[in-house]
């Protein structure tokens, strides 16, 4: 009977254990959080929808929501503008226009409509965030 034994991958499961910790989940899922964030400031800087900049100012990652594997962050424009209103509304009429049957008007799909770019930059940089990670764990 054959018998083989494999060193190294003890190594290996204990690295990729580190690297699955719960704070690392997290500096990982923020990471890609601050680069969705920066990309719809981008983006609504681009497509011009600034008047009191109040929205623009408040797009910032929401709380951090950990669950079994992992964790959520959403990201958006958060808080009120100086009228009262919310700048979340904000953007979501202005991504998907007002419905109307005798005027329909269309939004402009400024956040939806780059989620392709948008989601490859985030993987770039919450794999970026994991590099640095199992750099730090291999010292």
């Amino acid at each position: 009977m054959a018998r083989m034994e494999i060193d190294g991958f003890d190594a290996l499961d204990r690295q990729l254990e580190s690297l699955l910790d719960r704070k690392n989940v997290r500096r990982i899922v923020e990471a890609g959080a601050r680069k969705d964030a920066e990309m719809m400031r981008a983006d609504i800087t681009a497509a011009t929808h600034m008047r009191t900049g109040s929205m623009l100012e408040n797009v910032r990652p929401a709380e951090y929501h950990e669950f079994m594997g992992g964790g959520e962050m959403s990201v958006y424009p958060q808080g009120t503008d100086r009228k009262g209103v919310g700048n979340a509304l904000k953007a979501f009429v202005i991504n998907y226009g007002r419905g109307g049957r005798r005027t329909p008007h269309m939004g402009d799909k400024f956040i939806t409509g780059k989620l392709a770019q948008t989601e490859t930059a985030v993987q770039a940089a919450m794999q970026a965030e994991s590099d640095r990670i199992l750099a730090e764990i291999n010292k």
